[in-house]
């Protein structure tokens, strides 16, 4: 059995926090997301309370600037209106100044911190090695999204890449998307479809993930995390480049490149059709030339290599079947 997995209610933590500020007071969506424990995520911070303007008094926060800020159904003279109405001061819609009216005061668990430093002691039981010579099946896994409920698609494939059988589940997604931590809103559908695969005798030698592996700024992408929390080998196969550095000019289609972060190679760019570039780093128990090469002889005439390209298709199947 995989290791329990702890999910925050990161959505129902900010939704406390901006009701924590006082009237007349401000904050600012980078205070909002130090609170939460991570500044990185303000963009994530930004983007949730405009969608959730009607619930919240999401007027009290504003921009670094002071500018204030935005919201879904309300035009910024609304918002600056309320805050007047309060008795903050606002030259046209800046907060003058934004000191006098600060709130940072904020009761918080700090939920974010919490989950990087568990990211850090996954990545510190990770292993890079090169993967088993005789692998012989692969599976990937994919997931895709109905309002709040995950599909979870597990495809097990022969080394050539046909299909054995796949395995789907379903399960509400508690945790939002944000930059670095696709785990916590991916995980359980993976682990739920692994579990439920390894019951049903669909073992795989390798499992390709749609997302990262090491290539990641913690080095604790969703195919690490998986390959720790499962003790099995994984390799991320991502469609974008999180981070690190790669020059992809030029490259020919079967030609591949490494992806360097901090001075060390964490993945490689490989060239997979034309004007298509995927993303490959070990997860655990692989290393990024044993994982270059799987993923190389598992490519048909697509962009992904086969067993991801069949969790793809059946996830997006699925979704759009429902």
């Amino acid at each position: 059995m995989p290791e329990r997995l702890e999910i925050p209610d990161v959505e129902g933590a900010l939704r406390d926090l901006v009701r924590q500020i006082p009237p007349g007071r401000v904050t600012t969506y980078k205070a909002l997301a130090e609170a939460l424990g991570d500044p990185g995520a303000v963009r994530f911070v930004a983007a949730w309370l405009a969608a959730h303007a009607t619930e919240l008094p999401v007027h009290r926060v504003v921009h670094a600037s002071g500018a204030v800020g935005k919201a879904e159904f309300l035009e910024p003279e609304e918002l600056a209106e309320r805050l007047r109405r309060e008795g903050v001061r606002v030259d046209g819609l800046v907060v003058t100044p934004l000191i006098r009216y600060f709130f940072a005061d904020f009761d918080t668990d700090r939920p974010l911190e919490r989950l990087r430093r568990e990211q850090e002691e996954i990545a510190r039981r990770t292993e890079l090695r090169p993967l088993p010579p005789d692998v012989s099946r692969v599976a990937g896994v994919d997931a895709a999204y109905l309002d709040s409920e995950g599909i979870g698609i597990y495809v097990l494939c022969d080394c050539g890449g046909e299909p054995i059988d796949y395995v789907e589940v379903r399960r509400e997604i508690r945790f939002p998307y944000i930059p670095t931590y696709l785990s916590y809103r991916e995980l359980p559908l993976y682990l739920a479809a692994a579990e439920e695969a390894e019951g049903k005798g669909l073992t795989a030698d390798v499992i390709l993930v749609d997302g990262n592996g090491i290539l990641h700024p913690r080095r604790v992408g969703i195919a690490t995390h998986l390959g720790v929390l499962l003790d099995r080998p994984t390799v991320g196969v991502a469609k974008r480049l999180l981070c690190g550095e790669v020059n992809t000019a030029g490259m020919a289609i079967g030609e591949w490149r490494p992806v360097v972060l901090d001075g060390e190679t964490v993945g490689a760019a490989m060239r997979t059709a034309r004007n298509r570039t995927i993303f490959i780093s070990p997860g655990h128990l692989a290393d990024v030339r044993s994982a270059v090469d799987l993923v190389a002889s598992l490519l048909a005439d697509g962009p992904l290599p086969e067993p991801l390209r069949w969790a793809h298709e059946l996830a997006a199947e699925s979704r759009a079947g429902a």
